[in-house]
């Protein structure tokens, strides 16, 4: 894959899941406003949420091995998929004061991850720029 293609597939990849991860977010605020439809489907696109979160790590993992893009962006993505499962485990057992905050960390993290790799050029551009 060519330096242009893995970035295209980082920022889709992203892209995605940070939009999901808004959902989940409106999901739960609909909850928190009263609609039990919220709550169904705040408890469905969990598995979803976890889902492409191993995909985007494992999409940054292959993009690092092959020089792509850091260490720090993998492991970042790999902290975020544990904390999605934490998320979903504290939010089956209801305990809310620590997944309601949990999950806006993880919001903000996919945000910064979006904003990082879309601001960010890919490692052999900023080779050949020095």
């Amino acid at each position: 894959m060519t330096p242009r293609a893995w970035q295209r597939l980082l920022r889709t990849i992203a892209t995605l899941v940070t939009l999901d991860g808004f959902a989940q977010a409106m999901f739960a605020g609909r909850l928190m406003a009263g609609s039990y439809d919220g709550l169904d489907a705040h408890s469905l696109n969990g598995p979803i949420m976890a889902a492409g979160m191993l995909v985007m790590t494992l999409c940054f993992a292959a993009a690092w091995r092959f020089g792509q893009t850091t260490g720090r962006s993998v492991l970042q993505c790999a902290a975020m998929t544990a904390g999605t499962g934490v998320e979903i485990g504290l939010g089956h057992r209801e305990i809310l004061a620590v997944h309601v905050p949990l999950g806006v960390a993880l919001v903000a993290g996919l945000a910064a991850v979006l904003v990082q790799v879309w601001t960010k050029p890919t490692i052999e551009a900023e080779v050949a720029a020095r």
